[in-house]
């Protein structure tokens, strides 16, 4: 089969195109897809460059050569003998977590507990769009801050960097629960934001929100340490002083820590500066997010997709040969949306 991979660690220049893949084997657990689109996301390039190594090559079966990616849209073309809910033919879209199944390429093999049947709303590229960044948005708030969609309604909620992949998708999500939606971002992407329903939209660069946001409920942030060690200062400052207040980053350094300490001294001491800051911000609720595939986000994802509560929103479209082309514009930091790599047309 073909994809693009990646020999070792470096710049966007490192991928490389190749025909010669060998065809991932399926176990009964899981479903083969040929895949039609897929997604760069950041936790892309950041891998890319060596980002949790110590993690990552210890999921892979082989270090090198690695097919990076994670969102996909696509086909079924072969299931697994315990499988009863696809068939071939099947059209899918979803999100992986497995190191060693990337989606830069034409086909992938995914645990069916990772994949959904396909919107039929949604075009291929739009699919693909979607699921890393809704369940990115899911975890934070779901799984890791411990809230249902009845404790956000109606609650007023700060997105740090709205017009990116994860902004566009909280913002659409949150106003589907009523919420108060306030958000940084360029003067450029005001309009975009607020029409996919920020009701406040702020200019990082000429404005400080601190000034500007007073007793939200929750903070989601999507800079987090990438921004300064004064982030979690300054979004802790917008919320309420009380326990019912969330501050959820998805950028934070229980990763690096494992970089600099190793996998054994790592973790352990990655969760105690966890409980370290969880003790420092109290009353505030403090959470280190971190992405898990989670098969009931992605049909509530479904759902509101269906329903048109949210709408994909993609900046670009790649063909696979141009990956590089595809990483150097997120690595921008000025993609609005997704930007989608079509695999096949």
């Amino acid at each position: 089969m073909f994809g693009a991979i990646i020999k070792n660690y470096g710049d966007s220049e490192v991928f490389e195109l190749s025909n010669t893949l060998e065809l991932p084997k399926i176990n009964s657990n899981q479903v083969m897809v040929e895949i039609y689109s897929t997604s760069v996301n950041p936790i892309d390039l950041m891998k890319r460059e060596g980002y949790g190594k110590i993690i990552f090559e210890k999921q892979r079966k082989l270090t090198f050569p690695w097919v990076l990616g994670s969102d996909f849209s696509g086909v079924v073309k072969k299931i697994g003998n315990k499988v009863t809910r696809f068939s071939a033919g099947d059209k899918v879209w979803g999100c992986t977590s497995d190191a060693s199944h990337g989606t830069y390429a034409q086909y992938g093999v995914f645990d069916q507990a990772e994949i959904d049947f396909k919107p039929t709303g949604l075009s291929f590229n739009e699919a693909a769009s979607l699921p890393y960044v809704a369940l990115t948005t899911w975890a934070g708030l779901i799984r890791w801050a411990g809230l249902r969609p009845q404790d956000i309604m109606n609650k007023k909620v700060f997105v740090q960097a709205g017009a990116g992949g994860v902004g566009t998708f909280a913002i659409q999500l949150l106003k589907s629960w009523n919420c108060t939606v306030a958000t940084t971002c360029s003067p450029q992407n005001h309009q975009l934001v607020k029409r996919l329903g920020a009701d406040v939209a702020i200019d990082y660069s000429q404005e400080d929100f601190t000034k500007i946001l007073k007793e939200y409920d929750i903070v989601l942030d999507s800079v987090g340490e990438l921004g300064g060690a004064e982030t979690i200062h300054r979004c802790t400052s917008v919320l309420k002083q009380q326990s019912s207040s969330h501050y959820i980053t998805l950028n934070h350094s229980f990763m690096k820590t494992i970089e600099e300490k190793g996998l054994l001294l790592g973790v352990p001491h990655a969760i105690f500066l966890r409980q370290k800051t969880k003790r420092e911000f109290k009353p505030i609720n403090i959470h280190w997010s971190l992405f898990r595939p989670s098969l009931s986000g992605l049909q509530e994802l479904g759902k509101l997709t269906s329903e048109g509560s949210v709408k994909p929103v993609i900046d670009s479209v790649y063909e696979l040969k141009d990956i590089s082309k595809a990483h150097d514009r997120v690595g921008t930091g000025h993609s609005c949306g997704k930007v989608v790599v079509e695999i096949r047309k």
